[in-house]
């Protein structure tokens, strides 16, 4: 066996030694004055109560681009004239501008918007300067975001058909968009990968990583009665979404859909496009995010929640379940919401 002898230092090293201890001690000395007192806040962001209303930035009273939200678009006067005019369409295709733009427009601006609104995750598809149908949707989605929640089932339906949300775009909506930062909707601990559905104002973010990846437009269920289902027969025959609210920890998904070519076999008012099913607050079953052939800015499902084919061909590009390149898995949270 191999014995240590302990190391003893010489007089002149322990000197040494203790000098460049003390010298130590006092280049540290500052840095540790800096240090945060007992009184202040250390919480780590995580331990933000999950329960907390939004912390996006889009908040009722919040300030965006000079605007202060929630918009009311009932005030809001379209840069479109039913009978269109030169003048007014040179205004809206001039180059280098932030101008007025209108369903249908091609230009350079149309692009310059669509690369503004993919950058903010709320568009997907190419970059064309045409303002289609599919960045008209990115539009809606984002006045969908700025405007007012209807969080309340039993008046929600009246309240999206008098003030919705409009398909143009305007001067200020440059700027509020500019300002716009695509966050989580609502804090969550040890979840950072999940879908969060904003049922109030009709949206779904798609959240990986605790980034948004996507900010898509839905229509939920045009049912009415008190927030989310009252009771343990759940929403069946109530044209009810679903919602998690009772869940501190929210669903999961339990099943996807893998038909051939993604519609399930059922007549066309009731086939549904790549669905993948989570359970609600009261174990209701049977109820999916799947794309739709009519995604209104209302809720008008039976009670799943509706989004565009393109939108769905984004969360899953194949129709196998559990594909690799799906976006959405089983298993994955999801939280469903009024407000």
């Amino acid at each position: 066996m191999l014995h240590m002898t302990p190391t003893r230092l010489r007089p002149e090293r322990l000197l040494t030694f203790v000098a460049a201890t003390m010298l130590l001690l006092v280049v540290l000395a500052p840095a540790a004055a800096a240090l945060p007192s007992q009184s202040e806040d250390l919480s780590p962001t995580r331990e933000i109560d999950p329960r907390l209303g939004y912390v996006s930035g889009v908040e009722p009273g919040t300030v965006l681009g000079g605007v202060t939200l929630p918009v009311d678009w009932s005030q809001r006067v379209s840069p479109c004239p039913s009978n269109e005019d030169a003048n007014h369409f040179q205004t809206r295709v001039a180059p280098n501008l932030h101008p007025p733009l209108c369903p249908g427009d091609e230009s350079e601006a149309v692009a310059n918007l669509q690369i503004l609104l993919r950058e903010k995750k709320l568009y997907r598809e190419r970059i064309s300067g045409v303002f289609d149908a599919r960045t008209q949707y990115a539009v809606f989605t984002f006045h969908k975001i700025v405007g007012p929640a209807h969080s309340d089932p039993r008046t929600a339906v009246g309240e999206w058909l008098d003030n919705p949300p409009p398909g143009d775009w305007t001067a200020e909506d440059w700027v509020m968009l500019e300002a716009f930062e695509p966050k989580p909707p609502k804090a969550r601990i040890d979840q950072p990968d999940r879908v969060e559905v904003d049922i109030g104002h009709q949206v779904l973010y798609l959240i990986h990583g605790d980034e948004v990846v996507a900010i898509m437009p839905v229509s939920t269920g045009r049912g009415y009665g008190e927030r989310g289902c009252r009771a343990a027969g759940g929403c069946n025959g109530l044209n009810v979404t679903p919602r998690t609210e009772n869940l501190s920890e929210g669903s999961v998904f339990y099943a996807e859909h893998a038909y051939g070519r993604g519609w399930s076999p059922l007549p066309a008012g009731w086939s549904i496009y790549k669905a993948i099913f989570y359970y609600g607050q009261y174990r209701e079953w049977n109820y999916a995010i799947h794309g739709y052939r009519q995604v209104p800015n209302y809720p008008a499902s039976h009670g799943c929640t509706r989004l565009t084919v393109w939108d769905m061909d984004y969360l899953r590009p194949s129709v196998a379940r559990n594909a690799p390149d799906s976006r959405v898995w089983t298993g994955m949270t999801i939280h469903v919401w009024d407000a």
